[in-house]
């Protein structure tokens, strides 16, 4: 177990950033939205603090600014780390550190008003001077940092004690969520950062000060436990939970929950028989929602032909049954996933998409037309010129086995010979960064995500997005509306030029969505029943949900 003070003694870390988009509704004025502090929290009394809530691990590293891993890293991190605004559970954007803020008409200037008497951990005031060191260091400091969404914003001033402007080079509709939100710029303590030169290996214990509810006092990232103890002295009252208990990774979390170790259990990946499902449902809680995490089948345009041509995508598009794969890997809970590359009932995805239902005959039609065609009647189709073609399908051992070998079932009926390689965790992250495969199933949220999304991993100029990356993908027309969108501000004119974005990458198809489970999270209705899914945001889930911790609802 090692404690936030002897950290940097007892760990070596290579860091890992996760880049994340979110949604970004269209701007409201701060008293659309109410601030936790005006609900019944803990603060006023309305509610009985409680004690402890015990909920599942994982090794998601040190939760600084610069050391987390991946998603649910961040989350945790954001128990201690601040922004200048948040999200409810209803996806309505409300104050934070800031009590409160506008935008000149254009969406190029926002002003933020920070609360007053806001104090780090250690008791030091938080100002807008550290708001400014946190752009500043993230976008001009040490090299390796990631900006996320940091680049559309020219500079960031003070004005006077409580004020602090961005201007941004052009309007930017995912603003409130992306820059200022819940993926947004965490606010650092500049008397901490500011002589700190490699920050993502900088583990001594002032790196764990933030202004957030929460404090860390012990974690042991190896084996995935998490302990944190809440901030009394927090700026929007004393958080209704008082201690957070992350224990090591649990392989079975239902078990876990119904032998009392866990105080709630998400599902969202594995598939729960009936008969489980109806066991947990008379017991525990309930929260569920439609999914935001789906499984992936990605194309490598690079690996040339057939994987560069639409017709050969197509063709493996309609040999798959996602739908059974729906029936029969989640028991019908969830949805075939959506060929616009966002979630299927995401509020920007058109409904008159194609869906490439589950069609052999047509699947055939377009590989002989490709040349990709049984020769010899065997069964198994070769190229044009003959030669054996077999498809080596990767996957990695995290997601198990059963859907690459359905796949290679729907893809075998359709006369294409399918080798499954399975990778460990890190060979298929790996595999799927530097484009080492030609079809490659992935499994990655963020699916309900603000649709700029789709810029940052379609776009022919497109950094790496870790497991969502696509390889060799390019169009002009693509590229085009993803530059237009980003800047459109007006909800309903946006929505239309992502509709079309969409359309194209339904019929480019880079990658097909396979399916998409639904959210479930059974929970202990004796020790907590404020659980909520926080729209957008997919590691979140609803067992890490900051919200619902310092407000008890």
């Amino acid at each position: 177990m090692i404690t936030t003070r002897n950290l940097l003694a007892s760990l070596l870390l290579a860091s890992c950033l996760v880049l994340l988009a979110a949604c970004s509704p269209t701007a409201d004025t701060p008293d659309q939205a109410d601030t936790p502090a005006d609900d019944e929290s803990g603060d006023d009394g309305a509610t009985e603090r409680l004690e402890r809530l015990r909920l599942a691990g994982g090794d998601y590293g040190p939760p600084t600014p610069f050391a987390y891993v991946r998603g649910p890293g961040l989350i945790q991190t954001g128990l201690m780390f601040d922004t200048l605004l948040w999200m409810n559970p209803d996806g309505e954007t409300i104050p934070w550190l800031a009590e409160d803020w506008e935008s000149n008409e254009d969406g190029t200037e926002w002003t933020f008003t920070l609360r007053e008497d806001v104090e780090w951990h250690d008791g030091e005031p938080l100002t807008v001077d550290d708001v400014v060191f946190s752009f500043d260091y993230l976008t001009a400091g040490p090299p390796g940092i990631s900006t996320r969404d940091l680049d559309i914003v020219d500079e960031v001033v003070a004005e006077g004690d409580r004020e602090v402007v961005f201007r941004l080079s052009e309007p930017y509709a995912g603003f409130e969520d992306n820059v200022a939100g819940l993926w947004g710029m965490f606010v650092l303590p500049e008397h901490i950062w500011a002589d700190v030169e490699d920050p993502q290996r900088y583990l001594e214990e002032d790196a764990f000060v933030g202004s957030g509810p929460y404090e860390l006092v012990e974690f042991d990232a190896s084996a995935g436990s998490y302990l944190y103890e809440a901030n009394d002295d927090f700026f929007l009252g004393e958080p209704h939970v008082q201690r957070l208990e992350f224990l090591p990774e649990i392989e079975d979390e239902l078990l876990a929950l119904e032998r009392g170790e866990l105080h709630a259990a998400g599902v969202s990946r594995e598939p729960l028989p009936d008969e489980q499902f109806e066991s947990f449902a008379s017991q525990f809680g309930l929260v569920e929602a439609s999914g935001e995490w789906n499984h992936a089948l990605h194309f490598n345009l690079d690996a040339g032909f057939p994987y560069d041509e639409v017709d050969f995508r197509h063709a493996v598009a309609y040999a798959i049954d996602r739908q059974d794969m729906v029936d029969r890997l989640l028991f019908g809970r969830g949805a075939p996933g959506s060929t616009g590359a966002m979630a299927p009932d995401h509020p920007f995805t058109p409904d008159d998409l194609p869906a490439y239902e589950h069609d052999l005959e047509r699947a055939g039609e377009l590989l002989d037309g490709l040349g990709i065609e049984d020769a010899d009647g065997d069964g198994v189709r070769e190229l044009p010129d003959g030669e054996a073609f077999q498809i080596d399908l990767k996957s990695s051992q995290r997601f198990g086995a059963r859907d690459p070998q359905l796949v290679a079932e729907y893809l075998g009926e359709a006369g294409l010979d399918t080798q499954v390689t399975m990778l460990d965790r890190a060979s298929a992250d790996e595999a799927g960064h530097e484009g080492n495969y030609t079809m490659m199933l992935h499994g990655y949220g963020g699916l309900g995500s603000d649709v700029d999304r789709l810029r940052t991993r379609f776009h022919s100029e497109a950094e790496s997005s870790g497991q969502s990356t696509v390889h060799g993908y390019a169009d002009e027309r693509f590229d085009e509306l993803a530059e237009q969108q980003r800047g459109i501000v007006d909800e309903q004119e946006r929505r239309e030029v992502v509709a079309e974005m969409m359309h194209i990458l339904a019929e480019d198809l880079p990658l097909l969505s396979l399916y998409v489970p639904d959210r479930l999270t059974f929970y202990d209705e004796s020790v907590f029943d404020a659980w909520a899914y926080t729209p957008t945001c997919t590691p979140c889930g609803a067992t890490k949900n900051k919200y619902t911790f310092v407000t008890g609802e």
